[in-house]
């Protein structure tokens, strides 16, 4: 077997995960308790950015009003 001269694919250079309307979707760190990591990972991680992106329009709205 023959090494190759070039190297292997470099950190990051996967294809990067895109939302529903085709927006690039990074990784973020949180922190979770391993109760809290089950309930997410139960309803799933779609579900949770559904109910963050609801509660931060309804935020949005209350102080938009103020």
């Amino acid at each position: 077997m023959t090494a190759s001269k070039r190297g292997g694919p470099r950190e990051g250079a996967g294809r990067k995960p895109k939302s529903a309307d085709g927006e690039l979707m990074k990784s973020r760190a949180m922190r979770w308790t391993d109760a809290g990591w089950a309930d997410v990972l139960l309803i799933g991680m779609d579900r949770v950015r559904e109910l963050v992106a609801k509660e931060a329009a309804k935020l949005r709205k209350q102080h938009g009003s103020e």
